[in-house]
């Protein structure tokens, strides 16, 4: 998946959890959004499941100690999705 396209549908899913609020920016910090870390959990699985990717567990613990933003999330499907 190109990034442009894997940026877009980690827009929607985040936005999907906001119900529906989209003027976020994807730098914007996800907790600041008002997502915890359980959302952000929940998140990083549908993402992998609608992607097609599957992280190894230490590099999902990995992804919930440091994603901050949107890109962060992004950052990270791109980089699992290229094992």
């Amino acid at each position: 998946m190109k990034e442009a396209a894997l940026r877009a549908v980690v827009h929607r899913y985040i936005s999907r959890l906001l119900e529906g609020r989209d003027d976020f920016d994807d730098n914007a910090s996800l907790a600041q959004l008002g997502l915890d870390k359980k959302d952000i959990e929940d998140l990083i699985f549908h993402l992998e499941d609608e992607l097609g990717v599957t992280a190894f567990t230490v590099e999902e613990d990995r992804m919930l100690k440091t994603a901050r933003t949107a890109n962060d999330l992004s950052r990270f499907l791109l980089e699992i999705g290229r094992h």
